[in-house]
């Protein structure tokens, strides 16, 4: 099974629009794991949650991010500046009902989900054990022994792409007393900030194990364009750097 994996699209249409037109180019993918925060930021988040559900592969994990959670009532105060309080109420202002809908109805509020596939245990998670949606997680933390059960732990909302095999002891002779863990992050399709300003995303084969992070260029200028004068410039420039 190849999973397509997407996170922090952040109404980006264009990032998302190269994207999907990327996916058809890499072959045959059997389903889409979105890792939350498929709005605020960007400009356009009903089209992106309109674009979600017009996905051509089925979306096997739809987790809610933390700006998700933020607009169905999770304190604004958890947000580090006035600039990202101020976005957050300008994206609330423009979400239509449907959007709110599906936001509501057809994702997963717990920010994570844990589930077997073709026999491999997964955890996919927007932030990380001890809280979900704004919790930081990178390859600093992968020694946490409550991740040892997992096969893969598949995570978001750092923005940073990230592929990590670690050994955790086991009482498992033939493996030498030791048990593998894959931890992925595929980045960010609408705002990366690991200096790189292409739209990120990743395909893992479940089967093989194989990982591929993909980076794809889309027009940041067009996007920027669209930027609201209501939401601080600074959301709209960081693109051009990947910061």
């Amino acid at each position: 099974m190849r999973i397509v994996l997407l996170s922090d699209i952040h109404a980006n249409l264009t990032a998302f629009q190269a994207v999907i037109n990327d996916i058809q180019t890499v072959g045959e993918v059997d389903a889409c794991a979105i890792l939350g925060d498929l709005i605020n930021y960007g400009p356009r988040p009903n089209e992106t949650i309109d674009m979600v559900q017009h996905l051509s592969q089925d979306v096997c994990v739809n987790l809610w991010g933390n700006h998700e959670y933020s607009i169905f009532g999770g304190s604004p105060d958890r947000f580090a500046t006035d600039r990202g309080r101020a976005v957050l109420q300008y994206t609330n202002t423009i979400l239509t009902r449907e959007s709110r809908e599906y936001l509501d109805g057809k994702m997963n509020h717990q920010g994570y989900e844990k589930c077997s596939i073709e026999g491999k245990f997964f955890l996919f998670i927007h932030g990380n054990l001890d809280d979900p949606f704004w919790g930081k997680f990178g390859v600093d933390k992968i020694n946490d022994e409550r991740f040892a059960p997992y096969d893969f732990v598949i995570s978001g909302h750092s923005h940073v792409p990230h592929y990590v095999e670690f050994l955790f002891p086991s009482d498992n002779k033939a493996y030498r007393n030791k048990k593998r863990t894959v931890f992925i992050n595929p980045g960010s399709v609408g705002q990366p900030r690991n200096h790189n300003p292409y739209a990120q995303y990743g395909i893992l084969d479940t089967q093989t194990g194989n990982y591929e992070h993909r980076s794809v260029w889309y027009d940041v200028k067009e996007e920027q364009k669209l930027f609201s004068d209501k939401v601080d410039s600074f959301y709209k420039d960081r693109l051009t750097l990947g910061i």
